[in-house]
Formats: structure tokens, C-alpha cells, sequence
């Protein structure tokens, strides 16, 4: 599910040398990923999974937010299945 994640700040982690090492995310979000990665998990919700996530890309196309793809480009992504 393309569920867009809060704009809530985040608080990165690093090491002794700088380099970022994790992320802390507040708990609702993190309620929120957690849910959303049990249900598409499940073999049974892998169909409404995609097909919420085909309705949002739409929902952004027609806002102008999203690229639309190219018919060949669909077209091969089909035969790939």
C-alpha cells in the first residue's frame, strides 16, 4: 500500500566516524509501517495490496503527480508476471 508516511521529524543515528547508522521513527509511524507490512505479508491480501496501490498511482497520475507509464513499458512489465 503506497500509504504516505507523516511528516514528522526524524532522529538519524551515527557511529563514532559520522556515518548514519539508523534511523528513530516515533512510534506511530513506526505502528503504522508495521501494520502495513503484516498485511501485505499475508498471501491473502497480496491482491487487495496491489490493487490499493494501482488505485493511488492513478489517484497520482490524474494529479499530475506521477509520470504515466509508457505502454511498451507496461506492456513488458505484464510479460515479466
Amino acid at each position: 500500500m503506497s500509504k504516505r508516511i507523516s511528516d514528522m521529524s526524524y532522529q538519524y543515528l551515527s557511529d563514532t566516524r559520522g556515518k548514519v547508522t539508523g534511523v528513530f521513527i516515533p512510534i506511530q509511524e513506526w505502528n503504522e509501517i508495521k501494520e502495513m507490512l503484516d498485511f501485505q505479508s499475508d498471501p491473502k491480501n497480496q491482491l487487495k495490496f496491489d490493487l490499493l496501490e494501482a488505485f493511488e498511482q492513478m489517484k497520482l497520475m490524474k494529479a499530475g503527480k506521477l509520470a504515466k507509464p509508457k505502454l511498451k513499458d507496461f506492456i513488458n512489465e505484464i510479460q515479466e508476471l
